[in-house]
């Protein structure tokens, strides 16, 4: 049964990076497109959430592919890396999020001093 389920788990893991890493890639391009700084370190910390999901799925797959302790300990640090960087993606959001409002009141501010 391993056998018949095995290259489909390989695939999850390989459509799992995939999907984030172009995430991650999206969130720093939006974090260099924008000017507004709240919503620049919102970006920068989902970017970094999607690529701490990645480095987890890419030492799953490694995992999966070779056994060997060189294999095991490279994937260990990327584990730890990758929930690290989870970790301060999801505290930065949620801290960030809360300033939204308020940068969008001094954006309008700002926009309205300019046209005066």
């Amino acid at each position: 049964m391993w056998q018949t389920i095995f290259p489909y788990i390989i695939s999850v893991t390989v459509l799992i990076m995939i999907i984030t890493f172009m995430l991650s890639l999206y969130q720093f391009a939006k974090y260099f497109r924008t000017n507004r700084d709240v919503r620049r370190a919102w970006h920068r910390a989902r970017g970094r959430m999607m690529f701490g999901i990645f480095m987890i799925a890419f030492a799953g797959n490694q995992l999966l592919l070779f056994s060997s302790a060189v294999t095991y300990i490279i994937c260990a640090v990327l584990i730890v890396f990758g929930l690290a960087n989870i970790n301060y993606g999801i505290k930065a959001g949620r801290y960030f999020e809360q300033y939204f409002d308020e940068e969008d009141r001094a954006w309008a501010e700002l926009d309205k001093d300019k046209k005066a």
